[in-house]
């Protein structure tokens, strides 16, 4: 009886010590959603804040005559201090414009702020979820963004102002990287701006699987968190182990390139298959496998147009 009793005692206080950690990890885990929702609807109020604000300046100016500059928040959010600029034009002669025309991009004080406006609610889009994965405070993450907006405001003055310097411009974007890498490692600290440059890497692998989770929610198989995270991390991953080809320097249309892109976008997918299927469930891989099939239709019919276009380029257009 006594090693009986001895026995359940040890159990139930077992099974108490279990209860306690668990409820403590419970705990904790409702903190971490209550804070990445507070974070989150924060950064809500502060779009719909800016857009209110847009709508206003853009009222303003359209009274006056003006039409505001780059009003649609729906298009697609430009990458930010991008090194992938398309060839510039040149003058005869290669030599950089007058004064007068480098300074015709210039805007009235209205239409750079809305502008302004416009590249913090896509920014803010595009890093969306970064506050709360770097943990930052809300005033810490508005400096942030005010920083990335400035920044992409000055790139595109730039790129006007050096629009027939392809390298002056190159330089200067370099330099100016350089700058913003600097300035956010001051307002972050050296271990949050490294986390920081980690997520900007890693926006192209979460666009893609929100739309993953976007076409998984339609047909009523959503996506978890963990699965979120997994894809994101095997994506990542893949693109960094199989970069794409580089895009030649020309502005035009390019066969050639063409061809190999979509060769590798081909390998890509099937490597990027291979990672994804065993973190879905049976019904998200039939789905899965339905828009993947899709896509290959899409591509080879591109491949074949490419290819064509490539022999008609190889024989002087017969």
């Amino acid at each position: 009886m006594k090693t009986t009793t001895l026995v359940l005692g040890a159990v139930a206080a077992g099974t108490a010590a279990a209860s306690i950690y668990l409820g403590i990890q419970l705990t904790a885990a409702h903190e971490d959603l209550a804070r990445e929702g507070a974070a989150r609807a924060l950064d809500a109020v502060r779009i719909r804040e800016l857009e209110a604000e847009r709508s206003s300046l853009q009222a303003a100016l359209e009274n006056a005559g003006v039409p505001a500059p780059d009003a649609s928040p729906g298009s697609p959010p430009p990458t930010v201090a991008s090194n992938q600029k398309g060839a510039a034009s040149v003058m005869p002669g290669g030599q950089p414009p007058p004064a007068s025309e480098r300074a015709e991009g210039a805007k009235t004080p209205a239409e750079q702020n809305v502008r302004r406006i416009n590249q913090e609610v896509r920014l803010r889009r595009r890093y969306s979820g970064m506050p709360e994965e770097l943990g930052l405070e809300a005033a810490q993450a508005d400096k942030l963004f005010n920083l990335l907006a400035d920044y992409q405001a000055r790139s595109a003055n730039d790129d006007r102002a050096y629009q027939y310097d392809p390298f002056g411009r190159q330089a200067l974007e370099d330099a100016s990287r350089a700058q913003r890498d600097a300035d956010i490692e001051a307002l972050l600290g050296p271990d949050k701006a490294a986390e920081f440059q980690d997520f900007e890497k890693s926006i192209p692998a979460r666009m893609q699987v929100n739309r993953i989770g976007e076409s998984m929610a339609a047909a009523n198989v959503p996506l978890s968190d963990t699965q979120r995270k997994s894809l994101i991390a095997a994506m990542v991953a893949e693109q960094a182990a199989g970069p794409p080809p580089k895009r030649p320097d020309s502005n035009g249309y390019d066969a050639e390139y063409e061809t190999k892109f979509l060769d590798w976008q081909t390998d890509y997918a099937q490597r990027m298959q291979a990672r994804v299927e065993p973190l879905l469930t049976s019904e998200q891989v039939a789905r899965y496998r339905d828009a993947v099939e899709v896509q290959n239709s899409r591509r080879a019919e591109a491949r074949a147009r490419a290819e064509r276009n490539r022999n008609r380029n190889r024989t002087g257009g017969q």
